[in-house]
């Protein structure tokens, strides 16, 4: 029997339980490849894609944002521009 062939089975079982390992990983990062490059968002906690809300729901969702800096604009314009008593 050949000295080299135990080096070689131990190699072949090192690459099959690495291959085990690393299929999962793999599987995760291309399924997140795929998810951002449609225009998703990859939820890492969950480990699944969610699309993209539409512009609509964006406007909702910002609402809160918009007004906000509106009313402080109001707030800074008119205490810069009423002259002190």
């Amino acid at each position: 029997m050949n000295k080299g062939i135990p080096y070689l089975l131990a190699a072949l079982v090192l690459l099959t339980w690495s291959a085990g390992w690393a299929e999962p990983v793999l599987a995760l990062v291309h399924n997140a490849q795929t998810c951002l490059a449609d225009g998703g968002d990859f939820d890492l906690l969950r480990l699944r894609c969610q699309p993209q809300p539409s512009m609509v729901c964006i406007g909702q969702a910002t609402l809160w944002f918009w007004l906000s800096g509106l009313v402080f604009a109001v707030v800074a314009l008119l205490g810069t521009r009423c002259k002190a008593r």
